[in-house]
């Protein structure tokens, strides 16, 4: 706290103090970062088709959908998507099936990406390769009720 001033120089100051504070925002800058996720689902022995997947970047308030995709009658899918952010994305990939569960409520996985698979600018992804997945697997994971 200010205690050598008036009332209306403390107010002149805290003035400057927010002025400045705005003249400073636009020089940082965001920088455009990228990521990509492939792989391939399965239910049992038979491919996960028209499984939801989205990428996002996982945040405090709410994660922002990079991309969302549907995965093709083969259970493969390819995700990549983009952000301008202040500070480094935290990419996840998220798999919302139904693979041995009730239709009402579709089980979603949250998969971690490492930040070495993030690249700035206008490079292209390496996608983190998931590989094959069995849904039938019971890993930590929550449910998305209708």
């Amino acid at each position: 706290l200010i205690f050598c001033c008036t009332l209306m120089e403390r107010n002149f100051l805290a003035m400057k103090l927010i002025f400045a504070t705005l003249l400073i925002i636009p020089l940082v800058e965001c920088s455009l970062q990228k990521v990509a996720a492939k792989g391939k689902l399965m239910c049992g022995n038979k491919p996960a088709s028209n499984v939801q997947v989205k990428l996002v970047d996982k945040d405090v308030i709410s994660d922002d959908v990079l991309d969302k995709k549907t995965t093709d009658n083969s259970g493969n899918f390819y995700v990549e998507g983009s952000a301008d952010e202040l500070t480094k994305i935290d990419p996840v990939l998220k798999i919302y099936h139904t693979c041995d569960h009730s239709l009402l409520c579709k089980r979603r996985w949250s998969l971690k990406i490492p930040s070495h698979y993030i690249v700035k600018g206008n490079q292209q992804p390496k996608p983190m390769d998931f590989g094959t997945m069995n849904l039938e697997a019971r890993l930590e994971e929550d449910r998305n009720c209708i």
